[in-house]
This record gives structure tokens, sequence and C-alpha cells, in this order.
């Protein structure tokens, strides 16, 4: 009978290691570090220039300066600045200046920086230091019409640009 009583009191214990025992369970946490760029704020910038009367801009006159910025947000810590550089099809009369791709005649894109009006021409690169405060950088810039000598014809006016970005 002492065998059956200590049967019984060892029956508990035994059942209760074996329903804490339990299977290992392995956890694997993953990820990557990258060296990610800052975003830019805006992916298809569409400047309007608005309606232009060719008698304001024939003869080499401009139109009004129209301004936009080019915003770069969420830029890493350690990120000092951004070179912007812009390209386009050169203008075939005035390599100043960006050509129209729309219907009107004898009338180009001048485009410079908004700061200070300094001319940007195909291939320009532009240095812009980044807030290392709000990890953000704000690149201005103005466009215009500019006409230039006779046969200038009235239509749609059209010009496309393309950037590109690396930081240091």
């Amino acid at each position: 009978m002492d065998n059956m009583k200590r049967l019984a009191l060892a029956l508990p214990l035994l059942t209760y290691s074996l329903f804490t025992m339990g299977e290992a369970v392995k956890i694997n946490i993953f990820g990557s570090v990258t060296a990610m760029p800052c975003e830019v704020d805006n992916k298809n910038y569409q400047i309007d220039l608005k309606k232009v009367n060719i008698w304001n801009i024939k003869n080499t006159q401009t139109s009004s300066w129209v301004n936009f910025s080019i915003k770069l947000k969420n830029c890493p810590i350690n990120t000092k600045g951004a070179i912007i550089t812009l390209t386009g099809t050169i203008d075939p009369i005035n390599p100043d200046h960006f050509i129209n791709n729309g219907t009107a005649k004898n009338v180009a894109l001048n485009l410079t920086t908004g700061t200070n009006k300094s001319l940007v021409k195909n291939g320009t690169k532009l240095t812009v230091p980044i807030n290392s405060q709000t990890h953000s950088a704000e690149i201005a810039f103005s466009a215009r019409m500019a006409g230039y000598g006779s046969g200038m014809t009235t239509g749609s006016f059209k010009s496309h640009l393309e950037f590109t970005l690396s930081y240091n």
C-alpha cells in the first residue's frame, strides 16, 4: 500500500512535468540598413505659365516669371547637402534656353534659380544645403516664356525637364 500511496503522490508530479515540457520555438528578427535618399515632395511637377499675349513677348521680350520649387523631405540625419542636375532639350536658336515642344513658334523656356535669378541651362548643377533640424530642403526656380526674332506664331507651349539628385 505504501507503493500505491507513493505512486498516487508521484503521478501528479509526473503529469505536471509532461505538460510543462514544450517545444522550443525560434524567433528570427530581421531587417536591413540602407542608404536611403531624401524623399521628393512631388513626383510630377506641372508649372502653368498661363496665357501670354504674343505681342508681349515678340522681338526678344519675355513673359512674367512663375515661381516654383522642388522640396526634399525626410532626408537622412547625416545628409549635408543635395546636388540637383537639370537636363532638357536645348533650344536650337537660343542655347541658354530650353526648347518649346508645343505649336507656338520662336518661343523658348527661360529658367533661373528662384533666389538670385541665375540662369539654369541644360546640365546645370545646383548644390543645396539640407536643414539639419528639419532634414529638408527647398530648391527655388523661376520660369518664363522668352520670344525671339520674327516669325513668332501663336500656339501651345510645352517644355520638358528632368532632374537627378545626388547627396553628400
